[in-house]
């Protein structure tokens, strides 16, 4: 440090401070010109939980369609979103929109997406939102890549968005089909339990007790398909995952409870139709848990159509791309001059006071 501050174009004050100051002013000039413009746009992505997912999740709240947003989920969060904004693909979209390969300081398609990353900037700001910022010194370029950034994004999420409205479509089609026959040959066993044993009313001719352990049975393995459903997508310390086992375990309690109250019922007019008894409450337990599960694939698939209706309303514009009227000043040269300044003021203090040693 000594022997730099000791050369003559330093240990001269006019000679230094003429170097300095020169340096200082042409990186002044650099920091305004030549101008560049900053273009801004922000997305916001669409609210979970809303929609037909809310209005299904209210008419289930009895019974097996109590957590049916659990089964369909919510919207990704907004960290997903941000890595899609940032991808490959969305890049991509925006250079053949712009047609930006062959323009200057884009060169072919790997120099146009290194130039694109360098002038496009992509951050989450409070409240979910997707600001898109650009820089350049063509004030059209500017604003063009901003729109052109939006645009992709929101394509690129409805096709994303559409695929996995079609893998859903296709898992709850076939699930469906699969329910539907279910319910199909429970009806037709228990319409022909009744038919052979003559029971107009089972429910009130074999207690009303029947009846309702049958149903808190059938509800009790809609939940168990529902929890093991979630476990397959979910992690153990998922908030939906824990919510859906605390309403298994309510309803297994629930059963136990109607279990100890029917034994502790007097039973003595079912005396002689014990084994009929037990036939009927396992074919309408049956009964009840294929009805339950056609209700929740049949409104499952009722969501997959909308959400593929809706897949191109998953973000709002909520600012169009536009032209930062302030006027912006360019970050490397104002960095250097700052630099410049602070070691001018510190190479000023060292030659006015050196240390003791160099006095």
């Amino acid at each position: 440090m000594a022997s730099v501050m000791s050369t003559p174009w330093l240990r001269l004050a006019l000679r230094r401070r003429i170097i300095f100051a020169v340096a200082a002013l042409l990186l002044g000039v650099l920091s305004i010109w030549p101008q560049h413009y900053a273009a801004e746009a922000q997305l916001e992505p669409q609210d979970s939980g809303g929609g037909l997912s809310a209005a299904l999740a209210g008419q289930g709240a009895a019974g097996g369609l109590l957590s049916l947003g659990a089964l369909l989920g919510n919207k990704q969060p907004i960290e997903a979103d941000l890595t899609i904004a940032r991808s490959h693909a969305v890049l991509d979209l925006v250079i053949r929109d712009l047609r930006l390969v062959g323009r200057p300081g884009f060169g072919n398609l790997n120099g146009a997406e290194v130039a694109l990353r360098q002038k496009l900037g992509v951050i989450a700001i409070r409240g979910n939102i997707l600001q898109i910022t650009a820089r350049d010194r063509n004030p059209a370029l500017a604003l063009g890549i901003v729109a052109a950034t939006a645009d992709a994004i929101q394509t690129r999420l409805a096709d994303i968005s559409l695929k996995q409205a079609a893998q859903k479509r296709a898992v709850a089609r076939d699930r469906l089909s699969d329910a539907t026959i279910s319910l199909a040959r429970a009806q037709a066993a228990l319409s022909q339990f009744r038919t052979v044993n003559r029971l107009a009313a089972p429910e009130q001719q074999l207690g009303a007790a029947v009846g309702l352990l049958a149903s808190l049975e059938g509800r009790l393995q809609a939940k168990q398909v529902e929890v093991a459903t979630l476990e397959n997508f979910e992690t153990a310390d998922n908030i939906r995952l824990k919510a859906a086992h605390d309403e298994l375990a309510a309803i297994r309690a629930q059963v136990e409870a109607a279990k100890v109250a029917s034994r502790g019922q007097d039973t003595s007019n079912l005396a002689g139709i014990a084994s009929t008894n037990e036939v009927y409450f396992n074919l309408y337990r049956d009964e009840k848990a294929a009805e339950i599960l056609y209700e929740v694939y049949r409104r499952y698939l009722e969501e997959v159509a909308v959400d593929e209706l809706s897949a191109n309303e998953n973000l709002i514009l909520v600012e169009p791309a536009y032209i930062y009227p302030e006027r912006q000043y360019n970050i490397g040269a104002v960095g250097l001059l700052s630099v410049v300044i602070l070691l001018w003021i510190c190479t000023e203090f060292y030659l006015v006071k050196p240390p003791i040693g160099r006095r």
